[in-house]
């Protein structure tokens, strides 16, 4: 996932906290998306508007979508083992539409 995010731009990077792993290169109020470790999974957090047409795209790939966390504005998907190789289409698109929807595109 870091190699995916730093395809958009070099300059971003990880940020690690204690509950969790931030992907961007400012604020942590400014990432592109937050990772969150768990036992059997990791939780991918991007800050993304809530749209028909990413519900349908996540939903489409088969995807393990949360709910939407309407206070940080960011979807919520838990991918398992393998998970990751498997939907790095979908994934990436998601990371592209954080990094154009932050502003961070345009500087």
């Amino acid at each position: 996932m870091l190699q995916v995010t730093r395809s958009l731009d070099p300059k971003l990077d990880l940020k690690y906290n204690k509950f969790y792993i931030g992907a961007g290169e400012r604020r942590p109020a400014e990432q592109l998306c937050d990772f969150r470790p768990q036992k059997n999974a990791i939780r991918i957090e991007p800050r993304l508007q809530k749209t028909d047409a990413i519900e349908q795209r996540v939903e489409a790939a088969g995807l393990d979508a949360m709910d939407y966390d309407n206070k940080w504005g960011r979807y919520r998907v838990r991918l398992g083992k393998g998970d990751v190789k498997k939907h790095a289409d979908v994934l990436r698109e998601l990371f592209e539409a954080a990094y154009r929807d932050s502003g961070a595109a345009k500087e």
